[in-house]
């Protein structure tokens, strides 16, 4: 079978891996300290930086600029990447994680506990590290110490990835252009009000965010 070039595709996923790299490497000047809660925070946000760079090129470039063969090019090219980001963003997490437990949002802020958060929601390949995790939150959302609504997330990701009805309906996927539907629900009748429990919007509200899509 001929295999076929696409330097233009081929130029934005260089880019795309020098400024990721870049990123790191401009972190990286700072000496690591994990005992060091200030710089613990920044770990964590330059964590998500690079995540939401690379998702969110992933997201913008086939639709404004390839051709469908180019597009397909694109994401057989970029899979790769996102998995071994996530994977190493995994690895540093757990490390973090065996000094702290979790970031508790009296020790820590808000933002520390969202960031550890959306880090282990996309540590797809480590299903065991998110159900750690989620154990960890189930405790501490009495407490008032995570988010509820990041629970709630990670509860319905460990769910479908293990083949489940998720709880809440947060995980789903476009089924026609500007039309989102959730993964099968534990209590499809009662899923507002669970929904409510966690701080979430009812069900048909949350599906129009993806209207646009």
């Amino acid at each position: 079978m001929e295999m076929k070039n696409f330097p233009r595709v081929d130029a934005d996923l260089a880019g795309m891996d020098a400024a990721a790299a870049g990123m790191r490497a401009e972190f990286g000047r700072t000496a690591a300290d994990p005992s060091d809660r200030e710089w613990v925070k920044r770990k964590l946000r330059h964590m998500v930086d690079v995540d939401q760079y690379v998702r969110k090129l992933g997201t913008s470039l086939p639709r404004e600029k390839y051709s469908q063969e180019e597009t397909e090019y694109f994401w057989r090219e970029l899979g790769p990447r996102v998995c071994a980001m996530d994977d190493a963003h995994a690895r540093e997490l757990k490390e973090l994680l065996g000094v702290y437990g979790w970031f508790k949002l009296s020790e820590f802020g808000r933002d520390p506990d969202t960031h550890a958060w959306l880090l282990v929601q996309h540590a797809d390949r480590d299903t065991a590290f998110q159900k750690a995790v989620l154990l960890k939150l189930e405790a501490l959302c009495p407490q008032g110490e995570t988010d509820p609504t990041n629970y709630a997330y990670l509860f319905d990701r460990v769910a479908v990835n293990e083949g489940r009805p998720q709880r809440y309906g947060t995980q789903g996927s476009m089924v026609a252009p500007g039309k989102w539907e959730p993964d099968p629900l534990e209590d499809p009748a009662g899923v507002d009000e669970l929904r409510e429990t966690v701080g979430l919007e009812p069900l048909e509200e949350y599906k129009k965010r993806f209207a646009g899509l």
